[in-house]
C-alpha cells in the first residue's frame, strides 16, 4: 500500500500547481476514498471470514443439491430400467396370452363335443327314467281322481238323490246298451 505520507505531499503539489481545485466535491472525494482505504484495511479480515463462511455455505448447499440431483437421477435411471423390465414383461405376458388363446380356441370345440359325449347319454337315461316315472304317476293321478270322480257322483246319484245325476246316470247307461 501507497504510505499515506507520500499521498498527502503529492497532494499539496498538484493543489499548489492548479492541477487539483479544492472546492467541496474534491474534499468529498477524499475523504470518500480516505474512508475507504481506513475501512478496508481494518475491517479486510471480518469481511474476510464473513466471505468465507457464506462461500462455505454456499458450497455446502451446492454439495447437498448436488448428492440429491445424484440419487434423483440414479433413481431415474432405476425407475427407467425397471419400467424397461416391465414393459418386456407385458410384452411376453401378452403373447403368452395370445398363444394360450388360439390353443384354446383350437381345442374348445373338442373339449366340448367329448364333454357333450360323457353327458349326454347320461341326460337321455335321466329323461327315459323321468318320463317313465311321470307316465305312472300321471296314471295313478288319472285313476285317482276318477275314483274320486265315480264316489262323488254315486253320492250325489244315491244318497244326496239329485236329478240330474240319476238323470244322467240312465243316458250313461242307454249309451252303454246302444255301444253293447
Amino acid at each position: 500500500m501507497l504510505n499515506i505520507s507520500i499521498v498527502v505531499l503529492l497532494s499539496v503539489i498538484l493543489v499548489y500547481s492548479n492541477v487539483i481545485i479544492l472546492n467541496e466535491e474534491t474534499l468529498i472525494l477524499v475523504c470518500f476514498i480516505t474512508f475507504s482505504l481506513i475501512a478496508f484495511n481494518k475491517l479486510k479480515g471480518s469481511i474476510s471470514e464473513d466471505l468465507q463462511k457464506d462461500s462455505n455455505k454456499i458450497e455446502f448447499f451446492v454439495l447437498k443439491s448436488f448428492k440429491e440431483l445424484q440419487h434423483s437421477l440414479e433413481s431415474i435411471l432405476g425407475y427407467k430400467s425397471t419400467f424397461q423390465h416391465i414393459i418386456v414383461n407385458f410384452q411376453s405376458l401378452k403373447n403368452h396370452v395370445i398363444i394360450f388363446g388360439n390353443e384354446t380356441s383350437k381345442e374348445l370345440p373338442n373339449y366340448v363335443s367329448k364333454k357333450i359325449e360323457i353327458t349326454y347319454p347320461k341326460k337321455l337315461i335321466f329323461i327315459k327314467r323321468l318320463e317313465n316315472q311321470t307316465g305312472k304317476l300321471l296314471a295313478l293321478l288319472v285313476n285317482q281322481k276318477l275314483n274320486k270322480i265315480t264316489s262323488i257322483q254315486n253320492f250325489y246319484t244315491y244318497n244326496c238323490k239329485v236329478t240330474n245325476f240319476l238323470c244322467i246316470n240312465k243316458i250313461i247307461l242307454r249309451e252303454y246298451f246302444q255301444v253293447i
